[in-house]
């Protein structure tokens, strides 16, 4: 086994009501990398539910998952987003221009999640709610 597989951290959203049954077919339908999925809620609306976990990345082959993002992770602030959601955050910050050597300040956004959320990003507070290992 090739120990440098390449991982892609996904994330699924969902809710109180269906996150079982979400993870469920998460573990069913997706070939899981550290055979775990992390259950996260919005500390201000817990009904909320982003279930998050990684899968090899395999070149030429586009799976879609429903309700499911490919999101990244700044280690350090423990912080989830999408690169376009990091790049619209970048110009509300930076006055409207997009610069690609603007250092956002991490701290701000520990333990969120970034979103597209029109006309801007949307910051979600993040709690986590439990670990499923498989």
């Amino acid at each position: 086994m090739n120990n440098l597989i390449k991982k892609q951290l996904m994330c699924r959203f969902s809710n109180s009501k269906t996150y079982t049954n979400d993870i469920d077919d998460i573990q069913k339908n997706c070939t899981l990398i550290d055979n775990k999925i992390f259950v996260l809620a919005n500390e201000n609306n817990l009904r909320e539910i982003y279930l998050t976990f990684n899968i090899e990345k395999k070149e030429n082959v586009k799976v879609r998952y429903p309700s499911t993002i490919s999101i990244h992770r700044k280690k350090q602030t423990n912080t989830l987003y999408t690169l376009n959601a990091m790049n619209r955050l970048i110009e509300e910050e930076n006055n409207g221009v997009f610069d690609n050597t603007y250092q956002l300040q991490w701290e701000l956004y520990k333990d969120s999640i970034i979103l597209i959320n029109d006309p801007g990003v949307k910051i979600v507070p993040l709690k986590l709610f439990s670990i499923i290992n498989f």
